[in-house]
């Protein structure tokens, strides 16, 4: 999941006679500054014992509590824009529909796409994840994450995102969730970037959906290895409906 989050440049370095081919702005990427260097942005990315993502065993999950049970209300038509953020294609979105989960709303204020998926399910690394991000009015993180793989049907609302780069317009993010989203995973974890901010809710769609190989492709010509790579459980539980 992607969240901003770089460095600041230091003018009074600057007053003191550094070019700026000597010292500039330093910004986490999937490269140079990659996941192993992520430790420099913030020490949560290195230290923190509930780390997104991480590798779901099916076989060790458990019933969800009843309270951990989410009430998804994203069918609704949301202006939008579509961007290339540097890390991920996003959409920011409006008014863009909320999830409640004991108690508390949590709106949908952006998703944006990985070239692969983050997280595993028994190992398997998924063609594409789709990242909801939802924020609470006191500031806490809900994530849905939808898994997408190669398929001979082509998703609507991906082409739209791959068409639509750098403009406005009107976009229903119900769209973007499995038929079947009353089954998924349950967990807490983090950003998947920096600053790797703990305590946040994870939910993962069970049911992947369908993008053809040339959304994929088109997908990956922004971003192909735009990916965390999975970090320890560290006894946390995962949860299963």
């Amino acid at each position: 999941m992607k969240l901003p989050f770089s460095l600041p440049l230091s003018a009074m370095l600057l007053a003191a006679g550094l070019s700026a081919s000597e010292h500039h702005e330093v910004h986490w990427d999937y490269d140079a500054h990659g996941p192993a260097h992520w430790c420099d942005f913030s020490a949560v990315c290195k230290d923190g014992k509930a780390q997104s993502p991480i590798d779901i065993r099916t076989a060790e999950t458990v019933s969800i509590a009843p309270n951990h049970i989410i009430k998804l209300q994203e069918n609704v038509e949301a202006k939008s824009r579509i961007v290339d953020n540097g890390h991920a294609i996003q959409v920011d979105v409006e008014n863009g529909g909320k999830i409640s989960v004991e108690g508390i709303d949590y709106r949908l204020i952006q998703f944006h796409f990985h070239g692969r998926s983050e997280e595993k399910i028994d190992g398997k690394q998924y063609d594409l994840v789709a990242h909801m991000v939802h924020k609470s009015d006191s500031g806490n993180l809900l994530v849905v994450g939808v898994l997408f793989e190669e398929g001979d049907k082509a998703n609507a609302i991906l082409e739209t995102v791959i068409q639509g780069v750098g403009t406005n317009g009107v976009i229903n993010p119900g769209k973007l969730l499995p038929e079947h989203s009353d089954h998924y995973y349950h967990f807490m974890g983090s950003l998947t970037t920096p600053p790797c901010t703990e305590n946040v809710r994870w939910y993962v769609m069970k049911e992947a959906q369908s993008a053809t190989k040339e959304q994929i492709e088109a997908m990956r010509r922004f971003y192909d290895h735009n990916y965390r790579p999975i970090q320890p459980l560290n006894g946390r539980i995962v949860e299963s409906i």
